[in-house]
């Protein structure tokens, strides 16, 4: 079986006028870093798990400099995988505890999910991460990122973490604090054609016909002037995940 591996997940940092930020992002113990752009250095904290920081400068473009490397880069760059050192602490939670990620049981199910044929994914991803806040150059890189991967299936099912379930897998602290801080991450997983006859993703198949505004309210994006507001200091993160197992 393929380890999970948090996908590319990458946080854009924008401000009209330049300004000194940390940008520090933390791991529960089950992940552990396996790559991460600029180059700054991991600490592990046992008994929780690995954080790093970048110091950087924002510019007025949309670029960052990052102090300690003096590189100059679009955005700051981090995947995830899968750490065997760690058992989990307890086993999944049950629905009862409310939202939850784990990167170590991360599930796409029927009750939770949409599933499309994958001629169709590519506008329902845009039209989503368009209501998610996603700007121009982020949707590009985030539907051909994944792009190949979906190629190799029929049909895909997917869905968005809810921000706060996600903050508690994977921390991000950024100072000073921004007026807007949005984080998208995407699980999604192959379905088989047998799947599909079996029944078993009905549900989902009938919400991929739903108004994908309604992401806005599980991934928790709350609408307010300043999310668009190109004076105010934003910080937006994308990133995602292949869910291997069944």
């Amino acid at each position: 079986m393929k380890p999970q591996c948090g996908g590319k997940p990458v946080i854009y940092l924008f401000s009209s006028a330049s300004i000194q930020a940390s940008v520090r992002l933390s791991l529960v113990k089950e992940w552990a870093f396996s790559a991460i752009y600029p180059v700054v250095p991991i600490k592990t904290y046992p008994p929780v798990g690995q954080t790093l920081e970048w110091h950087v400068q924002t510019h007025p473009d949309g670029t960052l400099t990052e102090h300690s490397t003096n590189l100059r880069t679009s955005y700051l760059f981090w995947e995830a995988e899968y750490s065997d050192r760690h058992r989990p602490l307890s086993p999944p939670p049950s629905p009862s505890a409310g939202p939850v990620f784990n990167p170590v049981h991360s599930t796409v199910s029927d009750a939770d999910s949409v599933v499309l044929p994958v001629t169709q994914i590519t506008p329902y991803l845009d039209a989503a991460l368009t209501a998610l806040s996603l700007h121009v150059e982020a949707r590009t890189s985030f539907i051909t990122y994944w792009l190949p991967s979906i190629l190799k299936h029929t049909h895909i099912a997917l869905r968005f973490v809810p921000q706060a379930a996600y903050e508690k897998a994977a921390p991000l602290e950024v100072t000073p604090q921004p007026d807007v801080l949005t984080r998208i991450f995407m699980l999604w997983k192959g379905v088989t054609s047998a799947e599909l006859r079996s029944g078993v993703w009905q549900n989902s198949v009938q919400r991929a016909s739903m108004d994908v505004e309604m992401w806005k309210g599980i991934v928790g994006i709350q609408e307010f002037p300043s999310m668009y507001d190109e004076s105010a200091f934003r910080v937006l993160e994308w990133g995602g995940m292949e869910v291997h197992k069944s």
